[in-house]
C-alpha cells in the first residue's frame, strides 16, 4: 500500500504538469493525496461504468487520460450527471487523477505508445511545444558508495541524453570535514578533522526531474549532511513535441497500409482522405484530435490522427497528403494499458505492493 501522493509524484515525473497545453486541466481531480492506495484502475475516460467497476474492485484510485473535470466548475449540483459521479467518488473515497496533453507530449507517453503500436522506427518529435531548462548536479560521495548514488539519481531521471541514459562524469579527490558535538558522522568522529577519498559525481537533468533526482541523491547518500551543487545550463534545452514522425518497417502500398493500420488499431474506425498513395513509408501521427497539424505533416507520406473534418481532408488533398482519421478513441484507447504498465513497473521498483488494472470495457462513443 502507498499514499496517492507518491503515485501522483511518480506520474508527474513521467508526465510533468507544466508540459500540458495552456487550455488543458491536468492533475488531481477528486480526493486526497493522503489516501492509502492498494489498487488503481487506469482508463481513457471517466464514465459511470468505470466508477462502478472501481467500486466493485475496491479500488482507491482511478487514473484517466481525459480530464474528469475539464472546465472549471462554477457550481456542483449533485443531481447533474457529473455531480452524481463526483458524489459517488467522494462517498466511496476514490481518488481521481488525470494526465492529458502532458502525457501526449512526454517521452514514452501516448504518442510514443502509438508509434510503437504502428511499428515505427527512427521515431522523432513532430510539432514543437516548448522546451525545458537543463541542469547539472554535482555531489561528493565516498568512493565505495558512488555507484549506489549514481544508480539512484539515474533511476529518478538523471543522465538522459538523447538515446542514452545513466550518463554521468566522475573524478576523484579528497573530502575534508569536522563535525560538531551534535553531529553523527558515518565516517570519522565528531570533533575530529576527517579526510575521505571521494568521487565527484556529475549528472545532467531536466527541470521536470530535478527535484526528484535531488531527493533520490539525498536518500542514497551515506552522509548525514549532503554537499551538492546545482548549475543551470543555458544550452542545450530539451525540446518538447506533440506527435511523432517515424518510418514503417517497409514501404507499403495503400492496401497493405490499410491492413497494417487495422491490425495495429483493431478498434479504430478508419477513414482515409486527401490523396490515395501507392508508396507509403514515412508516417506522422498525433493521438486524439490532431487535424490542426495537417500542414506540419506535409513531408510525410501519411498522417495518422483523429477528429478529421471535411475541410481538413480537403486541405490534405491540396497538400498532396494522405490523411488517416483513426478516430479519437481509436488512437488513444491504448493509453489505459500504457499507464497500467508504467505504474506496475514503478510499483516493482518502489516496493509499493499495489495492484494496477486497466479498464478493459472501454468503448468508442461512436458506433455503426
Amino acid at each position: 500500500m502507498v499514499l496517492a501522493k507518491q503515485i501522483i509524484e511518480s506520474m508527474e515525473q513521467w508526465a510533468p504538469p507544466h508540459y500540458a497545453e495552456s487550455w488543458d486541466n491536468v492533475g488531481l481531480m477528486v480526493g486526497s493525496k493522503q489516501r492509502d492506495v492498494s489498487k488503481i484502475i487506469t482508463t481513457l475516460d471517466i464514465t459511470p461504468e468505470v466508477i462502478e467497476y472501481a467500486i466493485v474492485e475496491q479500488a482507491q484510485m482511478i487514473i484517466s487520460h481525459h480530464p474528469f473535470i475539464f472546465k472549471g466548475l462554477k457550481s456542483l449540483h449533485l443531481d447533474s450527471p457529473q455531480g452524481k459521479l463526483i458524489e459517488k467518488l467522494i462517498k466511496n473515497d476514490i481518488v481521481v487523477y488525470s494526465a492529458h496533453t502532458n502525457l501526449d507530449i512526454t517521452i514514452g507517453g501516448l504518442n510514443d505508445m502509438l508509434a510503437n503500436r504502428l511499428g515505427l522506427t527512427n521515431v522523432r518529435g513532430f510539432v514543437p511545444t516548448g522546451s525545458d531548462m537543463v541542469y547539472k548536479i554535482t555531489t561528493f560521495v565516498p568512493t565505495d558508495t558512488a555507484d549506489t548514488v549514481r544508480e539512484a539519481m539515474a533511476s529518478a531521471g538523471a543522465g538522459r541524453i538523447g538515446n542514452y541514459e545513466s550518463c554521468s562524469f566522475s573524478f576523484t579527490g579528497e573530502g575534508r570535514f569536522r563535525g560538531n558535538d551534535e553531529s553523527h558522522p558515518v565516517i570519522g568522529e565528531a570533533g575530529t578533522l576527517t579526510v575521505v577519498p571521494e568521487v565527484a559525481v556529475n549528472v545532467i537533468v531536466d527541470g521536470a526531474h530535478k527535484q526528484a533526482v535531488i531527493n533520490a541523491m539525498k536518500e542514497a547518500h551515506p552522509y548525514e549532511e549532503v554537499a551538492y551543487e546545482v548549475f543551470t545550463l543555458h544550452e542545450p534545452n530539451v525540446g518538447r513535441t506533440l506527435g511523432r514522425i517515424g518510418e514503417l518497417p517497409e514501404t507499403m502500398d495503400f492496401e497493405s497500409f490499410r491492413e497494417h493500420l487495422q491490425e495495429s488499431l483493431p478498434h479504430a474506425n478508419l477513414r482515409f482522405g486527401g490523396i490515395k498513395k501507392d508508396s507509403i513509408k514515412t508516417i506522422a501521427l498525433c493521438s486524439g484530435g490532431g487535424a490542426e497539424f495537417i500542414k506540419n505533416a506535409v513531408k510525410a507520406d501519411a498522417y495518422v490522427t483523429g477528429d478529421v473534418k471535411y475541410h481538413d481532408a480537403q486541405l490534405a488533398k491540396e497538400l498532396g497528403l494522405l490523411v488517416v482519421d483513426a478516430g479519437h478513441f481509436g488512437t488513444e484507447e491504448i493509453v489505459a494499458d500504457g499507464i497500467r504498465d508504467y505504474l506496475r513497473e514503478q510499483s516493482d521498483k518502489g516496493g509499493w505492493n499495489i495492484t494496477v488494472q486497466s479498464f478493459e470495457n472501454q468503448a468508442d462513443f461512436f458506433f455503426e
